[in-house]
């Protein structure tokens, strides 16, 4: 190391070759004082990446949307092409329909049997159904969601004669693995709708029909949401509208059965008991009123129309069954059976007749494959199916 002077520190040692040092420290200087200028090539660089990259993003944007756009106006055809084929009769159908439950729901009922009402006629139809509460009825609106939840039931097995299921049908779990106009029944048997049609049909088939859908089709941002309505039309094409076509063009009846709120508190067993039910399951089980309304569909004339009490009572020949669901499955058929018959009994006495539960059950449909038949003088031992055929 060499030596310094005596009283002056040591002069540290630069790393590196002393011309490169020097060199640094005048390029630094330099850029201090502003006499040299920065390179650029960094920053020029990443804004140009960033300029191509936002450019990129516009076009693929527009692109997108066109092939959007372009996809939105090819389904519209086609849902066009639909509605033409359907026609409005459909339309036409549910206004006037939904006009009389909404009579009947509103204000008190006065019992009135036409003389024109014939039991024969009524119960082999064809006709429509609907069943719904009433406090589910208060608007058009309101009784379109409830039209969704309608199902056939002890009433319909007691009061109309329904066809004999198709054992030799193809087996089915849902309707797409069925032929247009059929229909996955209670069965597990595809089938076209039995009698008589659940008014539910009408409501599926013109879901795809109305001003609703093109504002569902126009509200959707990518090609995903536009495949699935797509796929929507096409089942309902297939199943639905063929099926509702049939129902506006031979249904001659229409009856709907409103329930009114059971009056007291029952009590209810819950999921822990093993009961599972729908709010409407649970008011048919309960002792209530029901509103009855048929109608001439043709002539646009009311035949029936009653305020019934319910509170059917399921007396067995056997052994008692210890299963809660069951119990009250039975309970419910009782009072929808027992509904079936006053209305059939209203319709035979203004001439004299007379008819019994034993009378009612017989012109019931066959139970589904490997249910017990009911005994004699009782109604249906056990509920349809959850799924319900419309």
């Amino acid at each position: 190391m060499p030596s310094s002077p005596r009283g002056q520190q040591p002069r540290p040692l630069g790393r590196g070759l002393p011309a490169l040092n020097e060199s640094r420290v005048a390029r630094k200087r330099s850029i201090v004082l502003g006499r040299a200028r920065v390179r650029e090539v960094a920053t020029r660089f990443w804004l140009l990446t960033f300029a191509g990259l936002a450019v990129f993003a516009v076009v693929y944007y527009r692109h997108s949307q066109q092939e959007l756009a372009e996809q939105r106006s090819q389904l519209a055809a086609r849902q066009r092409a639909v509605v033409v084929a359907a026609g409005q009769g459909g339309f036409e159908l549910r206004d006037k329909l939904e006009a009389w439950v909404l009579e009947l729901a509103q204000g008190e009922v006065e019992a009135s049997v036409s003389p024109l009402a014939s039991l024969d006629e009524i119960s082999r139809g064809p006709g429509i159904y609907l069943r719904a509460r009433q406090q589910d009825v208060r608007d058009v609106e309101s009784l379109r969601r409830a039209a969704t939840r309608s199902l056939h039931d002890g009433f319909t097995s007691c009061l109309f004669v329904g066809k004999t299921p198709d054992a030799a049908g193809t087996p089915c779990k849902a309707k797409s693995q069925c032929g247009p106009g059929e229909l996955c029944d209670d069965w597990g048997v595809c089938s076209v709708p039995g009698q008589p049609y659940n008014l539910r049909l009408l409501y599926a088939a013109l879901a795809v029909q109305g001003r609703d859908w093109h504002e569902r089709l126009a509200a959707t941002t990518d090609e995903l949401q536009v495949r699935a309505m797509e796929l929507e039309l096409e089942g309902t094409a297939k199943h639905e509208v063929p099926a509702a076509v049939e129902l506006v063009r031979r249904s001659r009846f229409f009856t709907a059965v409103l329930d009114e709120e059971a009056l007291g508190t029952q009590p209810e067993p819950g999921v822990d008991a093993g009961v599972e039910e729908t709010p409407e399951q649970r008011l048919q089980t309960t002792d209530h009123f029901v509103r009855v309304g048929i109608w001439d569909i043709a002539r646009s004339e009311l035949l029936v129309r009653l305020r019934l009490e319910v509170a059917g009572r399921f007396v067995s020949m056997g052994r008692d069954v210890d299963d809660v669901a069951a119990a009250r499955s039975r309970q419910r058929q009782a009072n929808n059976c027992a509904a079936a018959v006053e209305v059939r009994e209203a319709l035979l006495a203004k001439l004299g007749q007379a008819v019994s539960a034993s009378g009612a059950a017989a012109g019931a449909p066959a139970t589904a494959p490997g249910a017990t038949a009911p005994a004699a003088g009782a109604p249906p031992a056990a509920a349809p199916p959850a799924a319900a055929q419309p």
